[in-house]
């Protein structure tokens, strides 16, 4: 079971290994002395959340049970269905590999991400402020959307929804590890993953790296968003608004003596993988689908709304994330032999 399961995950591992050998060389090469902590701390959140992750699918399975499968002994069919769950030999296998590959792309992407300001100082935010404008017909799209939506409590849902992308990451992982359902699209996941962050989220940031709007006084580009952040320093005077204490913290981890980076902000990785769990979950399920095609609307605006992205950040994680879908997808058919039989058509 084992040596068949390795086949299935066989471009996976090549792709997940070829991407951290680019991480550990290029750290070897340009920071050897650079703690990995960025990529153990996506590690270690990802750890933290899998209680709650737990419940999320005892709940999940309860409710199927109470309002879909409707059995007369109802403890009965809950004791065997999560017996059938966790001593499923091929669920364990497949779900370990594919776990182990994961924290592999998180800790490869930790390391790279810390590189972009020494591979690539800050550079192009007055750039991306400058397209902004451009492209919405001279209009600012961080002025636009507060003129509209601007409320307290808006930002307050939107800033929740954006808290929250982060748990349904990590849910939709540990879900795509140890899903028996259709293993194709499980495998062609988790490659667009590693090419999305890989590509996205290390290449492209680093080729045009920015920090956003929110560090674009900070860096000395000027005060032109100093009116956005103000706003959400008022509206914090009113509302719960979780967002102006990370912002901070991350600067301070910038550009404290150990420099932890975690800034980037062209492209917009929330809006990346978001959409990228859009195409995934489409596969699925219409309805999952639709739903989170909302999700990833509230994540494109929200990340304009709280001053973390300027709009075309949330534009190019959008063709970032189609692209990475495709790319897995063509890469697939190329090597069949080293991925499981397609089992729907795509």
């Amino acid at each position: 079971m084992i040596r068949p399961a390795l086949r299935q995950h066989g471009l996976l591992i090549a792709v997940t290994g070829l991407y951290a050998l680019i991480a550990f060389s290029l750290t070897r090469i340009h920071a050897p002395v650079m703690e990995s902590g960025m990529g153990w701390v996506l590690v270690w959140n990802f750890l933290s959340y899998v209680p709650g992750m737990i419940y999320f699918m005892l709940l999940w399975r309860f409710l199927h049970m109470r309002f879909v499968v409707r059995p007369c002994d109802q403890m009965a069919w809950f004791r065997t269905d999560i017996r059938a769950t966790v001593t499923d030999p091929q669920r364990i296998v497949t779900g370990v590999i594919g776990f182990v590959l994961v924290v592999t792309i998180m800790i490869s992407f930790g390391l790279l991400k810390k590189l972009i300001p020494i591979l690539q100082p800050f550079s192009w935010d007055e750039a991306f402020a400058a397209i902004d404008n451009s492209v919405h017909f001279g209009l600012d799209p961080w002025r636009v959307l507060h003129g509209v939506i601007g409320y307290s409590w808006i930002i307050t849902l939107v800033t929740g929804a954006y808290n929250y992308w982060m748990f349904l990451l990590y849910f939709v992982l540990l879900l795509t590890c140890f899903s028996t359902t259709d293993p194709w699209t499980r495998i062609r996941y988790l490659i667009a993953f590693v090419f999305c962050w890989g590509v996205g989220g290390n290449l492209v940031a680093t080729l045009f790296s920015s920090a956003g709007p929110v560090y674009y006084e900070r860096l000395g580009f000027g005060d032109y968003y100093a009116p956005l952040m103000q706003a959400l320093h008022e509206h914090a005077t009113s509302q719960p608004i979780t967002v102006l204490e990370p912002q901070d913290a991350l600067w301070e981890y910038y550009a404290g003596p150990v420099g932890l980076n975690g800034i980037s902000a062209f492209p917009s990785m929330h809006v990346a993988s978001t959409v990228l769990m859009t195409l995934y979950a489409w596969q699925f399920s219409r309805l999952a689908g639709r739903i989170m095609v909302g999700f990833s609307v509230v994540i494109l605006l929200g990340s304009v709304l709280l001053a973390w992205h300027y709009a075309v950040d949330g534009y190019a994680g959008i063709v970032i994330a189609f692209l990475s879908w495709w790319g897995a997808g063509t890469l697939m058919r190329l090597f069949p032999r080293w991925t499981p039989p397609r089992t729907l058509a795509m």
